[in-house]
């Protein structure tokens, strides 16, 4: 999948979801844009970027891949996101992040690689999120090694936009997105670092939160 994506087709489902929210100021201020932006995405003169592709989805309950592509059924307003359950077990799709390199962390496409199946109960009682609100992403890329190793998985939950406590955040940056640890400061401002001691922190006032990352997972 490509990290921008404006046809006529795209266009219908952006539409869908602006029906849903009732308003194309109301999805613009859940998603965190301006409303001339989804206006030009909604006329073909802009493109979202990856980060607000996942915004948008996030906002309308909708598939990132249903909304991009069109692949699954939107099922309304309220389509499953990212997991299908099948009796005791949910299949969340695994999306695949390719970075500008390995050194910066920041997501240039994104592409779903296949499922992977969770116990429900096991991500309602030690989790304690809602399916529909995760996102499973395998990381390509080294700036959180040694937590997050290349190839890892990671859960992030998608309906914790905003920090609340020291941990590691799925981002918004730029153009696209990042994985770091966040943390506050004595003095109220937010450090925001890689694990990987090789790249440096920086602190901020605010920062962009997609969500929050709960499971790690990977190679021994």
């Amino acid at each position: 999948m490509s990290t921008t994506v404006v046809d006529a087709a795209f266009r219908s489902r952006l539409t869908q979801v602006i029906q849903s929210f009732g308003s194309v100021v109301a999805l613009a201020a859940s998603v965190g844009v301006s409303d001339n932006a989804i206006y030009k995405w909604l006329s073909g003169r802009g493109q979202p970027s990856v980060a607000n592709l996942v915004a948008l989805a996030r906002a309308g309950r909708v598939s990132i891949e249903w909304l991009a592509t069109g692949d699954e059924p939107a099922q309304g307003a309220q389509a499953s996101t990212r997991a299908a359950a099948h009796g005791d077990f949910i299949f969340m799709p695994r999306n695949r992040i390719r970075f500008s390199s390995r050194r910066d962390g920041t997501i240039r496409s994104e592409q779903v690689v296949d499922s992977i199946a969770f116990r429900a109960a096991w991500v309602k009682r030690v989790l304690n999120a809602e399916p529909r609100d995760l996102i499973l992403i395998e990381v390509v890329g080294d700036s959180m090694a040694p937590t997050v190793e290349d190839s890892d998985l990671i859960l992030a939950n998608l309906a914790e936009p905003r920090f609340r406590q020291d941990g590691i955040y799925l981002l918004r940056h730029d153009s696209g997105l990042a994985v770091k640890r966040i943390q506050r400061r004595p003095d109220g401002k937010l450090l925001v670092r890689s694990d990987n001691p090789k790249y440096e922190a920086m602190v901020v006032s605010s920062v962009s939160i997609i969500g929050r990352v709960i499971w790690i997972g990977g190679c021994v």
